[in-house]
């Protein structure tokens, strides 16, 4: 009976380690720095959690068709100091405002991308994050504290 317990211990716990370890990804595995993204659009959803939180965007493409990008962002307490709070997001959505969002697009063609910076219509940046996350720069401090 000891050694059922032990191994369901064992399994328990690699199979918590490795869940984690494929939680999290590094940034020049998934998105690519030499394409730089700038989208206009309206912000849809907001999704804060950890380790990495999103934002949801409606911006239309070459063709003018609407297209949904789905775009990381760090994690709440880095968009909470750099000024993207639950209410200035919940303001945000209710009034359906067109935003700027600097990006890096996936490496997979996808729509979806890592959030470098979010604008507001009237021209306050909200998200100011400095640098690509292990590229010079802490991911997610704020400008100016580089």
């Amino acid at each position: 009976m000891k050694n059922i317990s032990i191994a369901v211990v064992l399994c328990t716990s690699l199979l918590t380690m490795s869940v984690s370890l494929t939680a999290h990804h590094s940034f020049q595995a998934e998105y690519d720095q030499n394409q730089p993204l700038t989208l206009v659009g309206k912000l849809t959803k907001v999704l804060q959690e950890n380790p990495h939180g999103w934002i949801y965007l409606d911006a239309k493409n070459a063709q003018g068709k609407t297209v949904n990008w789905a775009l990381e962002i760090p994690n709440p307490f880095v968009v909470n100091q750099n000024g993207f709070t639950r209410g200035v997001y919940q303001e945000m959505l209710t009034a359906g405002e067109i935003i700027t969002v600097t990006a890096y697009a996936a490496k997979d063609g996808s729509k979806h991308a890592w959030a470098g910076g979010l604008t507001r219509s009237d021209g306050r940046t909200v998200i100011t994050l400095s640098g690509i996350p292990g590229q010079g720069g802490p991911r997610g401090g704020r400008r100016g504290q580089e």
